[in-house]
């Protein structure tokens, strides 16, 4: 899913984006810019419900339950993987009264 922030999203044309990220004080002094990257990959894990309910009759909790599945992360088949380039966000300015 691409963000809010994404650049094809905050932006419609690159002399756009130079423009805003100038008035955001984004480049360096180099004149480079560093845009935000996400990337986000995803899989699944198959649990039956009642694996779930043996778990609950056995007291486990959710938090034991979270750090069991974590464990089984590791024999996922990972895929469908995006990437997410941001606009950087305008710099919070303090007003000193």
């Amino acid at each position: 899913m691409i963000s809010k922030n994404n650049i094809t999203r905050c932006v419609k044309s690159i002399k756009q984006m130079i423009r805003r990220c100038e008035s955001y004080g984004e480049f360096d002094e180099d004149g480079n810019l560093i845009l935000p990257v996400e990337k986000t990959e995803t899989s699944s894990i198959k649990i039956s419900k009642e694996t779930l309910e043996e778990y609950e009759s056995s007291g486990m909790s959710i938090l034991e339950l979270h750090q069991k599945l974590e464990g089984e992360a590791s024999k996922c088949s990972w895929s469908d993987t995006s990437l997410d380039i941001q606009m950087p966000g305008p710099k919070l300015r303090t007003k000193i009264f």
